[in-house]
C-alpha cells in the first residue's frame, strides 16, 4: 500500500509538474495572425471586412488588408495598440456592430496580445510597394497652380493640368524634365515663391504649397514622371465589394410594389383602422371642408360669394369640381410651388457673409417653379429640368433661342440656391467651394432622394449603405459645373438669354427707363444725405459742419478702412438713426418722406421695365477636373480617382451608371446630370416616386406616412402604412406623375374629408394620428396667415412673377414688406427672401430658414405670435381695413345692425355664419365696445375685427 501511495503521489508530481510547463509554455507563445487571429475575423468581422465584402474599404481576411487599412487610408495597425485602429474600434468603438455576435474577453485579450507582440503572422508579409504617378500629384497642382495655369487662364501660355500639357510647357518651356527635378522650371518656380505670386494669392484664392507637397512633386519627377493608366472606379458589372445584397434589402432600397387589387387610399387606411379597434370621424361639415381646401390649395380662404355658392350648391358632385377649380386656380401654384421652393433651398440673397448679397434674378427660378406648378408639369419633367437642363438642348448651337431653352436654364437654379460666400474677398479659397457642392449634394439627397448623403462625406455612412466612394461619385456628377478647381462666383455664373421677341421688348423699353432709374438713384443719393444731416442736426446741434460733411464722406470708404475718428462720426450717426420715429423734427420728418416718394416712384418705374436677359443657371463646362475621394473631407487629402454615379444600395448589383455626352457633334458637355436625372426619374425608382409622394401627403396631412421626410433610410422612421406608400408611388408614376392628379387622388378621399374632432377612442388608439382616424387640427402657416390677412382686409395685391417685394428695416429691427405703387401687399411668395432680413411676421410664425434648404417646417405655438397678432402695428391697420371692408359691403345692401355685422365679419374671416352663441356674444361686443369708444361704432367694428384675427378660429384651419 505504501508503495502504491508513493507512485500514486509521484505521479501527480510529475503530472503537475508537466501541465505547469505546458501551460508556461502556452502562456509565452507568441500568437500569429494565420491560425490565432484570422479565425477570429472570419466569425466575428468576416460579414462585413473580408475578401469580397469590404466595407469602409477594409480587407481582414489577409494580414496585408490590415496594414492597408480602411478608407482613411491610414493602417489598422500601429507601434503601440492604444494607437492600433483595428483595437481602438474594438475596444468600445462599436465593432462588432451591436446587432453582430460581439468579441468575447478571452478573444479581446488574445487580439490585444497580439497586438503588443508585434501583429506577427507565419507567412511573409507581401506589401504593395507604392509607386508615385500622375493621380499623386494632379491634386497638388490643381489645388495649387491651375487658377493661372488651367482651363480658363494659361498665364505664360502653361497648361498644368495634365502631364502631357506639363511636358508641353509653355512660353518658357517644359514646366518639367524627367529625372531631374532640380532642373525642373516648376520646382523651381514654387521653390524661389516666384509661384503661386505674392500678389495673386489673395486674387486667386491659393495658398502656397507646403514642404510635404513639393517633395511629392520632386519625388515624381525625380522617378522619371511617371503616368499610370488608372480608371476612375466606376460601378461595372461586377460584384461591388462595399455594398452587399442585404444592404439592398431595406425597404426603402427597393422598387415600389403596390399591392393588388387595391382601388383606393381609403381600403387602405380603414384596414389599419379596424385592426386598431377604430372607424373614419364622421366627414367634417361643409363650411369646413370649404375652407380647409382653399387654405391648403390656394393658402387663401374663399371670397364671401365663392363661399355661398359652394355651401348652397345642390351638385352632388359640388365638392369634387370645387377641388377642380382651385387646381386650375393661378393662386395654386403661388401655395404649393412655395413648398418647392423650400425644397431648393430658394433665397433672393447669397448668405454666408455680413453683407448678404441679393440676387438680382433669382425671381426667375421662383416663378419657373409657380408655372410649373400650374401647368401640372409632370414631376419627372420637372426634375429633369432643374438637374439637367442646360444638357437637353444644345442652346449655343440652336439657330434661335426658344422659350423652352430659356426655361431650361432658369430651372437649372434649383442648383444654384445655397448659402454661397464664395464671392467673398476672402472666402473663395476650395474648402469654401467645396461646401456649396456638399449644399447641392444635401439638396439632392434630402429634398429629392430621402437620403442623409452628408455623413459619406468624410467617412462611409455609419447606418445606411453609402459608401465613403458612393459620395464622391456623385459629386462627380456635377463636376462638369460645379468644379472646385475651376470655379465660376456668383458673379460670374449668369448666362445673357433670351428668345428674339424678349431680346426685341428690352430693347424699346428698358434703356429709357434705366436713365430713369440712374436719375432716380442720384436724387435718392442726396435725398439720403439730407436727411443723414437733418438727423445729425437735430441729435447734435453743437456739431459743426464740417464733422458733419466728413461724416456723409466716411459713409463712402469701407468700414474696416476707416479712420478712428471717421468710425466715430459714423457712430454718432447710427445713434442718430435710432431716434423713434414720434422724436424726429418737422425736417426729419420732411426729408425721411421725400426719401419714401423717390423710394416709391422708383418702384414705379422698375415695374414698367421688362425682365433682364440674365439668367442665373448652372451649366455643364464640358471639361470637368478629376474627382478624387478626399480623406476625412480633407481637401488636401485626395485618395482614389471616382468618376460619376448614384449610390451603389439603390441599383441591383452590376448596373453600371451610363453617361453619354448629350450633344456629341455640339457643344461640350458631360452629359454627366442628364444621365443623374434620368436615373432618378426611371419607373422603377426605389425613391423618386415615394418622396415626392410623401412630401405631398405631408403638406396635406402635417404629418408624412414617413414622418422623416428627409430620411428613408435605415434610421429614418418606417412607413405608418407602408402598402399605402407604395401604392401611391406606384399610382404617381402610372398617372404621369402628375402632382394635381394626386391631389385630387388624396383630396377626394374619405381619409381627407373626416373630421378633426377626437373621441375617447381615438385619444386612447390614436393619440398620435399616425392612423389617421381624424383630419388633423392645423394652424396655419406663415404665408397662408399673412395671404389671408391681406386677402380679408382687402388690401392683396394680385399682381403676379417679377422681382421681389423690398422690405425695410426699423430701427428695432422689425423687417416689414414694403406696399407696392398701388398701396397694396403682394402675396408672401413674392417678398424679398434676404437671409438676414427675413420679414418679421413671417419669421414669427415659422417661416423655413434656409441652411441649406428646408425639407421640414417647424411647427412652433409660442407667445410672440399672439403679441405680433395683438400689437403689430400692420396688423392693425389690416383690422381698420377689414373693418370698411365690411361697412362698405353692409352699406351696398342696406343693411347696418350690429347684427349684420357679426355675420357678415365671421363669414369673411372664417367661412361660416357664426353660432347663435357667437352671435349674441358678438353684438353684445359690439355694443359694449361702442360704449367704450364714446359711441363711436367704426372703431368698435375695427376692435371686433382685430379680436377675430387674433382668434384660434381664424388661426387655425379647421
Amino acid at each position: 500500500m505504501n508503495f502504491k501511495r508513493c507512485a500514486l503521489l509521484l505521479f501527480l508530481l510529475l503530472l503537475s509538474s508537466f501541465s505547469a510547463q505546458t501551460g508556461s509554455a502556452e502562456e509565452k507563445k507568441t500568437p500569429v495572425f494565420e491560425s490565432d487571429i484570422q479565425p477570429i475575423f472570419s466569425a466575428r468581422c468576416g460579414k462585413c471586412h473580408w475578401d469580397k465584402v469590404r466595407k469602409g474599404g477594409l480587407d481582414l481576411s489577409r494580414i496585408e488588408g490590415l496594414h492597408k487599412g480602411g478608407e482613411s487610408g491610414e493602417s489598422s495597425l500601429a507601434e503601440t495598440v492604444d494607437e492600433s485602429l483595428l483595437w481602438i474600434m474594438i475596444d468600445g468603438g462599436g465593432m462588432p456592430p451591436d446587432d453582430s455576435p460581439q468579441l468575447t474577453e478571452d478573444e479581446l485579450a488574445l487580439i490585444r496580445k497580439w497586438l503588443e507582440t508585434g501583429a506577427q503572422a507565419d507567412k511573409p508579409i507581401q506589401l504593395e510597394e507604392e509607386k508615385l504617378n500622375q493621380h499623386d500629384v494632379l491634386p497638388i497642382v490643381l489645388l495649387r497652380c491651375t487658377a493661372c495655369h488651367g482651363a480658363e487662364l494659361k498665364r505664360g501660355g502653361l497648361d498644368l493640368r495634365t502631364p502631357a500639357s506639363m511636358q508641353k510647357g509653355g512660353e518658357h518651356g517644359p514646366a518639367f524634365v524627367a529625372g531631374k527635378p532640380e532642373e525642373s522650371l516648376m520646382i523651381k518656380r514654387i521653390e524661389s515663391q516666384a509661384c503661386p505670386p505674392r500678389e495673386l494669392l489673395l486674387k486667386f484664392f491659393v495658398r502656397r504649397p507646403p514642404e510635404s507637397e513639393v517633395e511629392k512633386l520632386k519625388n515624381w519627377i525625380a522617378a522619371g514622371a511617371p503616368v499610370a493608366d488608372i480608371a476612375p472606379d466606376v460601378a461595372t458589372t461586377g460584384p461591388d465589394p462595399l455594398v452587399t445584397a442585404e444592404d439592398r434589402e431595406h425597404w426603402a432600397f427597393q422598387p415600389p410594389q403596390a399591392p393588388q387589387g387595391v382601388k383606393s387610399i381609403d381600403e387602405l387606411i380603414q384596414k389599419q383602422l379596424k385592426a386598431h379597434e377604430l372607424d373614419f370621424s364622421p366627414e367634417a361639415d361643409r363650411d369646413t371642408l370649404i375652407r380647409r381646401a382653399y387654405v391648403d390649395l390656394i393658402g387663401m380662404p374663399p371670397a364671401v360669394e365663392e363661399w355661398k355658392y359652394w355651401r348652397t350648391s345642390d351638385d352632388p358632385h359640388w365638392y369634387q369640381t370645387m377641388i377642380d377649380q382651385l387646381l386650375a386656380s393661378p393662386h395654386y401654384g403661388e401655395r404649393w410651388g412655395r413648398y418647392w421652393l423650400d425644397v431648393a433651398g430658394y433665397a433672393d440673397s447669397e448668405g454666408g457673409v455680413s453683407s448678404d448679397p441679393l440676387r438680382a434674378v433669382a425671381w426667375k427660378y421662383r416663378d419657373y417653379v409657380i408655372d410649373a406648378f400650374n401647368k401640372d408639369k409632370p414631376y419627372d419633367r420637372f426634375l429633369l429640368e432643374q438637374i439637367a437642363g442646360d444638357e437637353l438642348i444644345d442652346v449655343q448651337k440652336a439657330p434661335e433661342v426658344t422659350q423652352e431653352m430659356v426655361d431650361n436654364l432658369v430651372a437649372t437654379g434649383f442648383l444654384r440656391m445655397g448659402i454661397d460666400q464664395t464671392g467673398s474677398r476672402t472666402m473663395n479659397f476650395v474648402p469654401e467651394r467645396l461646401g456649396v457642392i456638399d449644399d447641392a449634394i444635401n439638396v439632392m439627397g434630402s429634398g429629392v432622394m430621402g437620403l442623409t448623403m452628408e455623413c459619406a462625406r468624410c467617412h462611409s455612412h455609419k447606418y445606411d449603405p453609402i459608401p465613403h466612394r458612393d459620395y464622391y461619385r456623385f459629386k462627380a456628377v456635377f463636376q462638369g459645373a460645379l468644379d472646385e478647381y475651376d470655379w465660376l462666383t456668383f458673379k460670374n455664373r449668369s448666362l445673357e438669354l433670351g428668345t428674339p421677341e424678349q431680346k426685341q421688348r428690352v430693347k424699346q423699353t428698358n434703356p429709357v427707363l434705366n436713365k430713369e432709374l440712374k436719375q432716380l438713384a442720384a436724387q435718392r443719393r442726396k435725398v439720403e444725405a439730407d436727411l443723414q444731416l437733418e438727423l445729425l442736426k437735430q441729435h447734435y446741434p453743437e456739431q459743426s459742419e464740417e464733422d458733419r460733411q466728413k461724416t456723409l464722406r466716411a459713409l463712402k470708404i469701407a468700414d474696416n478702412n476707416r479712420t478712428q475718428e471717421q468710425r466715430i462720426l459714423v457712430e454718432k450717426l447710427r445713434t442718430a438713426e435710432l431716434m423713434p420715429e414720434t422724436a424726429c423734427n418737422d425736417a426729419v420728418q420732411a426729408a425721411k418722406q421725400r426719401l419714401k416718394e423717390t423710394d416709391q416712384e422708383t418702384a414705379r418705374v422698375q415695374a414698367k421695365m421688362e425682365p433682364p436677359l440674365t439668367i442665373r443657371a448652372l451649366w455643364d463646362r464640358g471639361r470637368p477636373s478629376p474627382t478624387y475621394i478626399l480623406r476625412r473631407r480633407e481637401h488636401a487629402q485626395p485618395g482614389e480617382l471616382v468618376g460619376p454615379g448614384a449610390p451603389a444600395v439603390l441599383d441591383p448589383p452590376g448596373t453600371p451608371f451610363v453617361v453619354k455626352p448629350p450633344f456629341p457633334e455640339g457643344t461640350p458637355k458631360t452629359g454627366r446630370r442628364l444621365a443623374l436625372a434620368r436615373w432618378l426619374t426611371r419607373d422603377d425608382h426605389p425613391l423618386t416616386a415615394r418622396v415626392m409622394v410623401n412630401r405631398i401627403w405631408y403638406h396635406h396631412f402635417g404629418t408624412g406616412l414617413v414622418k422623416s421626410l428627409e430620411n428613408f433610410g435605415v434610421k429614418g422612421e418606417r412607413p405608418s402604412h407602408p402598402e399605402l406608400l407604395d401604392w401611391l408611388a406606384v399610382r404617381f408614376v402610372e398617372e404621369g406623375w402628375s402632382i394635381k392628379e394626386l391631389h385630387r387622388l388624396i383630396m377626394n378621399s374619405r381619409t381627407y374629408r373626416q373630421s378633426s374632432q377626437i373621441t375617447d377612442a381615438i385619444q386612447k388608439h390614436d393619440p398620435q394620428n399616425r392612423l389617421l382616424s381624424h383630419f388633423p387640427l392645423r394652424r396655419m402657416n406663415a404665408e397662408a396667415l399673412r395671404d389671408s390677412l391681406l386677402f380679408i382686409s382687402g388690401k392683396l395685391d394680385d399682381d403676379a412673377g417679377g422681382p421681389p417685394d423690398s422690405v425695410s428695416v426699423d430701427q428695432n429691427g422689425l423687417v416689414s414688406a414694403n406696399a407696392t405703387a398701388e398701396g397694396g401687399w403682394r402675396r408672401s411668395i413674392y417678398l424679398q427672401y434676404r437671409r438676414t432680413q427675413i420679414p418679421t411676421m413671417l419669421d414669427t410664425f415659422d417661416y423655413p430658414e434656409m441652411g441649406p434648404n428646408c425639407v421640414t417646417r417647424s411647427i412652433s405655438t409660442v407667445s410672440p405670435q399672439s403679441l405680433m397678432l395683438m400689437n403689430n402695428e400692420r396688423v392693425r391697420d389690416l383690422a381698420v381695413a377689414f373693418a370698411d371692408r365690411v361697412q362698405q359691403t353692409l352699406a351696398k345692401q342696406n343693411l347696418d345692425s350690429p347684427a349684420a355685422r357679426v355675420e357678415l365679419v365671421y363669414e369673411m374671416a372664417l367661412c361660416r355664419p357664426p353660432s347663435e352663441t357667437e352671435r349674441k356674444l358678438g353684438v353684445a361686443t359690439l355694443k359694449e365696445l361702442e360704449t367704450s369708444w364714446n359711441e363711436n361704432s367704426q372703431a368698435a367694428l375695427e376692435t371686433y375685427c382685430h379680436t377675430i384675427l387674433n382668434s384660434a378660429a381664424f388661426l387655425y384651419i379647421d
